[in-house]
């Protein structure tokens, strides 16, 4: 299927969100409205007060709700706003957390790098910002890729925020992984994509904020990245899945060989809660080992949604 040339007006940002901070969410939506045709926000939310503030956002004619209800993950999340973008005749998908706030121009640059791309002939999956530390400075990112003097590099991977897919590698590639439910979503769907003759690419003309962890720890004159204890879960079970995947990158294998003994230790010896951190991590473990997908009790919610036309 030929992919076509896009313009900001035919770009939907697909947002999903989960018992967001609502005061936050909306500063954040006005750095996206007016830089895109039009917004879908997916609403993961358990908690029915935030589910109601989340639908109250489509008060603006240009943003529609689509509220699961309850945590389907990110994966189907981002497949159902993809899949109504589609719908509704969009080229182009660009992918936010609700924490995500744009630059001015963030995606028209986006856009005039895809069509550079496809001027060339290039095969894209996606293009994504170079993304920083949100607690440092916009020099502290988070891949330097060497010396590069190119503004466009092609990458293994990138990260789901910020990244600008089109509709055509979408329907090709086919949809995020939803029994991942979120860590390395995006990563496998990236690593999918170069196993069917698709790239990533990321732009440095573009940059975003992007923060690691939930809170952050310091040691030996390190600050390091803390995730909620549910999500070492996820990372450790996901990360393990990967290992027996041959499509995903050896030196992805190598590195995370080496990073999970290590983050079992530290996460498990200093940071409290040490013991919650412990058994959410071997119950990854087991569960990876077991075959377990989908959500942490291993269920896949069923996909009914509803949502306010």
């Amino acid at each position: 299927m030929a992919e076509s040339i896009i313009n900001i007006n035919n770009v939907c940002a697909i947002v999903v969100t989960y018992n967001p901070k609502i005061e936050e969410l909306k500063e954040n939506m006005e750095t996206v409205i007016h830089q895109v045709g039009g917004i879908c926000i997916v609403d993961n939310s358990t908690d029915a007060s935030f589910q109601e503030r989340v639908l109250a956002f489509q008060e603006n004619e240009t943003i529609h709700v689509i509220s699961n209800k309850d945590n389907f993950g990110i994966a189907s999340a981002q497949n159902i706003g993809m899949k109504w973008a589609l719908q509704k005749g969009y080229e182009a998908f660009l992918q936010l957390d609700q924490d995500s706030k744009l630059k001015e121009e963030t995606v028209s640059k986006l856009v005039r790098e895809y069509n550079y791309l496809l001027s060339q002939n290039k095969n894209i999956a996606c293009i994504g910002p170079l993304a920083y530390d949100r607690d440092k400075s916009e020099e502290d990112v988070y891949h330097s890729y060497g010396s590069s003097e190119e503004t466009i590099i092609e990458v293994q991977q990138t990260l789901s925020s910020g990244s600008l897919i089109p509709k055509n590698a979408f329907i090709e590639i086919g949809g995020m992984e939803e029994d991942l439910f979120i860590d390395l979503v995006d990563y496998e769907w990236c690593w999918r994509a170069e196993k069917m003759g698709y790239s990533t690419y990321i732009t440095k003309d573009v940059k975003m904020a992007h923060r690691l962890g939930e809170d952050r720890y310091h040691f030996l004159g390190k600050s390091i990245g803390v995730p909620s204890p549910i999500r070492h879960y996820f990372q450790f079970r996901n990360t393990m899945i990967m290992f027996m995947r041959s499509y995903v990158p050896l030196n992805f294998k190598l590195k995370y060989m080496l990073i999970l003994p290590f983050k079992f230790f530290f996460f498990t010896l200093f940071v409290k809660p040490r013991t919650v951190r412990c058994r959410m991590i071997t119950k990854g473990v087991i569960d990876a080992i077991k075959g377990i997908r989908g959500n942490i009790n291993g269920e896949k919610p069923k996909m009914v949604y509803e949502s306010k036309s």
